[in-house]
C-alpha cells in the first residue's frame, strides 16, 4: 500500500508541475486571444483575396508545396 501511496503522490505533483508550467502560456492564450484572431481573420481574407486574383499561381504554389512535403516525408 505504501508503494501505492509514493506513486499517487508522485502523480500528483507530477500534475501540479504541469499546471504551473502551463499557467503562463494559458495567460499569454487569454491576453492574446482576440489580437491572434483577428490576425488570423485577416490573413485567410487576403489569402482567399489572393488565389481569387490569380487561380493560376496559387494552383502552381498548391501543387509544389505539396509535391516538396511528399518528397520530404518519404
Amino acid at each position: 500500500m505504501e508503494m501505492l501511496d509514493k506513486a499517487k503522490a508522485r502523480a500528483h505533483g507530477a500534475v501540479d508541475q504541469v499546471a504551473e508550467a502551463a499557467a503562463p502560456a494559458a495567460k499569454w492564450l487569454e491576453e492574446h486571444g482576440e489580437s491572434l484572431s483577428a490576425q488570423r481573420d485577416k490573413l485567410a481574407d487576403t489569402t482567399v483575396k489572393y488565389i481569387a486574383a490569380h487561380p493560376l499561381q496559387s494552383l502552381g504554389m498548391a501543387l509544389a508545396a505539396g509535391y516538396l512535403i511528399g518528397r520530404l516525408t518519404r
